[in-house]
């Protein structure tokens, strides 16, 4: 969902009442930045703001916030797929993989993450391919198999 100018205002005055530590013109530029490549991943406004609320005020056991920052709000999660509507036609918002360790969502990525830890991926790399992909290499696999099938001729 591309929002509105006002939309997207009112979304952040929504968030920063959720959560006011986080301060509307941060809100404002993750919105900005999401409106400018696929939009949010909600079905209408009433469900972009069940998500974000859902996304600022989820909590732990001992109460504390699971989000420290509203950084992600925008990124298909379970927030955005717990809060869609129900009914004929809804379905769940598409998750975007790691480029590099397609296991894992882009934007959370642990190995990513753990990365940006040791200083090997700056954030912005986070749930991007940083060492190109190695094309199957036939020739290489069949010398293994010939030198296991070798060693194992050897031993009896």
């Amino acid at each position: 969902m591309i929002l509105t100018r006002s939309q997207g205002e009112r979304l952040a005055v929504i968030i920063n009442a959720s959560r006011p530590e986080w301060a509307i013109p941060s809100i404002a530029k993750i919105l900005q930045t999401a409106n400018q490549s696929n939009g949010l991943p909600a079905h209408d406004f009433n469900h972009a703001i069940r998500a974000v609320v859902a996304y600022a005020t989820a909590t732990v056991a001992g109460g504390e916030y699971v989000k420290q920052t509203p950084g992600f709000i925008h990124e298909p999660s379970r927030f955005w797929d717990d809060t869609a509507p129900t009914g004929k036609g809804y379905k769940s918002a598409p998750r975007v993989m790691c480029e590099e360790h397609s296991t894992y969502e882009a934007h959370s990525c642990s190995c990513c993450w753990a990365d940006v830890n040791v200083g090997e991926r700056t954030e912005s790399q986070v749930g991007k391919r940083l060492h190109p992909a190695h094309p199957p290499n036939p020739g290489k696999a069949q010398a293994v198999k010939q030198a296991i099938k070798t060693l194992q001729a050897a031993q009896h």
